[in-house]
This record gives structure tokens, C-alpha cells and sequence, in this order.
């Protein structure tokens, strides 16, 4: 059931974004093509907002967070001296399938 509720969201945005950018305006200039590109980001806006990561099948999930430090890359400059940017710590969170 809970897989459902972002394609029903999806929907409910798109019918949005179509009501809007069907409507009449009292503008004369800009109306319907600003009511449409209000439209359009609206529709964007709304299927950015309800898509699901491919992680969001039945009997996949997020495993708990892993962290590793990570070498920063060396390089010679143009004197011939070694130089290494900096060490960082890299976090991700793996995904189980059932």
C-alpha cells in the first residue's frame, strides 16, 4: 500500500499542473503562456517531490550508515614537488534486498 501512495501523489500533481496551465487569464500579454509555465514547474516541481529512489521496492532497504576515510589524490606541480590534497571521510549507506 505504501508503494502506491507516490504514483498516486504523481498523478494528483500532474492533473494539478494540467488545471493550471488550461486556465484563462485576464492578462492579455502573458496570460496563458505564464498560467502554462506556471504549469510545467508546477508538474516538475510535483515529480521530482513524489519519485522514489530504485530502492523503494518491496524487501529493499537503506542498511545502516558506513564511513571510511578516503586518501586525497597526489599529483607532481610543474616544480616536480609532490603535493596531496587532503584526506576525507566518505559515508554511504548500502542497500539490502531481500
Amino acid at each position: 500500500m505504501l508503494s502506491k501512495i507516490p504514483a498516486i501523489l504523481t498523478a494528483l500533481v500532474l492533473t494539478a499542473s494540467l488545471v493550471v496551465a488550461g486556465m484563462d487569464s485576464a492578462e492579455a500579454k502573458r496570460g496563458r503562456k505564464g498560467a502554462f509555465a506556471a504549469g510545467v514547474a508546477l508538474g516538475i516541481l510535483g515529480m521530482g517531490a513524489a519519485t522514489t529512489d530504485a530502492y523503494a521496492r518491496e524487501g529493499c532497504y537503506r542498511g545502516p550508515r558506513r564511513c571510511r576515510w578516503v586518501r586525497g589524490e597526489c599529483y607532481r606541480d610543474r616544480y616536480g614537488d609532490v603535493q596531496c590534497e587532503p584526506s576525507y571521510k566518505k559515508c554511504y549507506r548500502p542497500v539490502y534486498c531481500d
